[in-house]
């Protein structure tokens, strides 16, 4: 039931804004790297990287912080 009516709740959302989604997207980290780069007083800085459920490409790696 559920499925029935996240698809006809993104049916709507997709009439009003197109390429949204009116169901929660779950996402999972799935790697994480250190990189050397100036960051405020640190050397390096944090990505990360994510995949979500919504059937699109992994996530581009995504600057998390300062330090690592």
């Amino acid at each position: 039931m559920t499925k029935i009516l996240n698809g006809l709740a993104d049916r709507l959302v997709l009439r009003l804004a197109p390429g949204a989604t009116a169901h929660a997207v779950n996402c999972q980290l799935v790697g994480s790297r250190c990189v050397a780069q100036p960051c405020g007083p640190y050397g390096r800085v944090l990505q990360r990287r994510w995949v979500c459920d919504d059937g699109g490409p992994p996530s581009e790696w995504q600057w998390v912080r300062c330090g690592c």
